[in-house]
């Protein structure tokens, strides 16, 4: 793990990266949204890009999971141990880098303000190595994890065609909108049973959300029900290296294109997710 993160640290050194924050949200659990953030990064590392997947979901994390890996270190131990963030990364065969949100203990909730300011000293560190971090957010919004959400660069709102899944993650959106209506939505439909499907039930959110909110949401793209998924899970084995040609798979690539597009359009506008993390935890 040393040498690790000094090979880490060897990389920052000669990188000029300018990372994209992005918290992936549901409203409710068991949407398929660690399965679904976990693939679209891996789909991103096919395109060249360099990408961590940060699992927020402290003390019930599933990342390490979905990739069949077992951390050996997660947050708590970087918080209570005063770690480098390189010695917690997990660095997988698939190029994917991945930060464990452990199970079985406490929220970021209670943590001192000594192990916050650790914490977000040590993410600093990674805005300038990667293309992409993506924060998979556990199912609502504690104060703690609202504090991410608004200091990322935009949300991606996973959602199915089930009704309850629709009413929680346009509930999430508005909230967040209460907090900050200039953070752009963007939207991922999973499980649709046809194209027809995951059309009505996108335009249906995004109705909703021009009428009461007034704000855009862009459609990515949608995934299809595909049992190669369920197959995948099983395996521990994330289903875009477990059957790359599946319909999932496909969809998931195509979603990843179409979302490295529109953040390459938006690259100037960037700001530091650091600097509004700390101006934010600075209110707490």
């Amino acid at each position: 793990m040393i040498d690790q993160a000094e090979s880490l640290r060897k990389q920052l050194q000669s990188s000029s990266r300018s990372a994209r924050v992005i918290s992936v949200v549901s409203g409710k659990g068991g949407v398929g949204k660690t399965n679904i953030t976990v693939n679209l990064a891996l789909s991103l590392i096919k395109m060249g890009k360099r990408v961590l997947v940060l699992d927020l979901d402290v003390g019930m994390g599933n990342v390490d999971l979905i990739l069949g890996r077992r951390a050996q270190h997660h947050i708590m131990n970087l918080l209570e141990n005063q770690l480098s963030v390189w010695e917690i990364i997990e660095e997988g065969s698939d190029g994917l880098h991945t930060i464990a949100g452990g199970r079985n203990f406490g929220s970021l909730a209670h943590i001192s303000d000594d192990m916050l300011n650790h914490f977000i000293n040590q993410l600093e560190e990674l805005e300038n190595f990667y293309d992409f971090i993506f924060l998979d957010m556990g199912a609502g919004a504690t104060e703690t994890a609202l504090k991410f959400i608004l200091s990322s660069h935009e949300i991606l709102v996973i959602a199915t065609p089930e009704i309850t899944s629709m009413t929680d993650a346009y509930s999430m959106m508005k909230f967040i909108y209460t907090k900050d209506s200039s953070l752009p939505f963007y939207l991922a439909i999973n499980r649709c049973e046809n194209d027809r499907e995951g059309k009505e039930t996108s335009l249906k959110l995004m109705n909703v959300c021009q009428k009461f909110l007034k704000k855009d949401l862009i459609c990515l793209g949608m995934i299809p029900l595909d049992h190669s998924v369920l197959d995948s899970v099983k395996k521990q084995v994330p289903f875009t290296l477990n059957q790359p040609s599946s319909h999932a798979s496909l969809a998931v690539m195509q979603l990843a294109k179409t979302y490295a597009g529109v953040t390459e359009e938006q690259k100037a506008s960037y700001k530091s997710f650091i600097t509004r993390l700390k101006s934010l935890f600075r209110e707490r």
